[in-house]
């Protein structure tokens, strides 16, 4: 999943909006993409925090939505 702070536009299937961005050390309200990849580690400059509890289950939700798993 991706972070973006691009909010504006309308949240769409696999998308979530993050509550508590600034806990989660982000520097603007921010949302979650449904972009899937992978990066070498040494590209990785810095962790900036950690999603919140509720910030998880809402990217949880939306990973299942986009994904079309079934929730229980």
């Amino acid at each position: 999943m991706a972070i973006t702070s691009q909010t504006e536009k309308t949240i769409g299937i696999g998308e979530c909006l993050i509550a508590d961005w600034q806990g989660a050390g982000l520097l603007r309200p921010s949302a979650i993409k449904p972009a899937i990849s992978t990066i070498e580690q040494t590209l990785v400059l810095k962790k900036l925090g950690r999603l919140a509890s509720q910030d998880l289950i809402s990217m949880d939700i939306a990973l299942k939505k986009f994904l079309d798993l079934k929730t229980k």
